[in-house]
């Protein structure tokens, strides 16, 4: 089943974050070439966005040894209809 997603994404460093309105809470997912994060769901979209964009300076540091000055703080947009979630079924 494919889905549009509702919500935000923002590119930090050569990871995509995502947080995605579902109901009442916000799915929180990080991306990139070789990893996929998934993060606690959570009950606002500040808190999703805070969420999205520590497990991404985490891994950064934590895999790719990056110290917290070189990770950019994320530009927030808006999903569009090209933005898509794949469930299997």
């Amino acid at each position: 089943m494919f889905r549009a997603l509702s919500g935000f994404k923002a590119q930090c460093d050569d990871l995509s974050l995502m947080v995605v309105s579902e109901f009442d809470e916000w799915r929180v997912i990080v991306h990139g070439p070789g990893v996929l994060l998934q993060g606690a769901r959570q009950y606002g979209q500040a808190k999703a966005k805070d969420h999205a964009l520590l497990m991404a300076k985490a891994y950064l540091e934590e895999v790719k040894g990056k110290g917290p000055q070189e990770i950019p703080e994320p530009d927030w947009q808006p999903t569009g209809p090209e933005d898509w979630l794949v469930w299997k079924s």
